[in-house]
């Protein structure tokens, strides 16, 4: 019986020389791996977009121009509808709360969402790693949009870009590069209600 506590004694002590502590501010530690993960990061792995992130998310949006920047109420909604191929994408500006009532329609590709503007206008959206990523021309500029999703929040950004302000670089030795200057940036981190 001694030699069975004992054994069981010196197996615990091995086992928690090799465990991992959870701090205080989530971090989980291993004195054996100098990397710190947080466990939100490992939480969010097994997410699946769009259902584990519906919901109202709430925020200011920073408009950034040459003259300034300026900030405006944002309020951006994911929510489910009786369709399970489409969910309502709905985007509020401003204190008078201006709507834009899109829908967001899953493909067959699993990685590529469509964003219908309900006007016949439809965008394409790719997901990878809790993030839509969109780039498209409309009239003139160029906009890359970017909408990475938290368990709590949300970081929403467009940047746009007049593509008649475009310049090349570069020569028949090397690439030849198409610079488009921002003219515009709208950043928001949106909070779960």
């Amino acid at each position: 019986m001694k030699q069975l506590l004992l054994l069981l004694l010196i197996l615990s002590s091995i086992s928690c020389k090799d465990a991992k502590d959870i701090t205080a501010n989530g971090e989980i530690v291993n004195d054996d791996i100098s990397k710190q993960v947080t466990v939100d990061n490992v939480l969010s792995i097994d997410k699946e977009f769009p259902q584990d992130f519906l919901g109202a998310y709430k925020g200011e949006l920073k408009i950034t121009t040459s003259r300034g920047t300026e900030s405006i109420p944002m309020e951006f909604h994911l929510l489910k509808t009786t369709d399970s191929m489409n969910y309502q994408y709905k985007i509020f500006y401003g204190e008078e709360r201006s709507e834009r009532a899109y829908n967001l329609k899953k493909t067959h590709n699993p990685n590529l969402y469509l964003v219908d503007e309900n006007n016949g206008i439809v965008l394409e959206t790719a997901y990878a790693d809790q993030t839509l990523f969109s780039t498209y021309e409309v009239m003139g500029n160029l906009l890359n949009c970017t909408e990475v999703f938290h368990d709590d929040y949300m970081e929403f950004m467009i940047t746009m870009a007049r593509v008649q302000d475009t310049s090349m670089t570069g020569n028949a030795d090397s690439a030849i590069v198409k610079n488009y200057p921002l003219s515009v940036m709208q950043k928001a981190v949106l909070y779960k209600e």
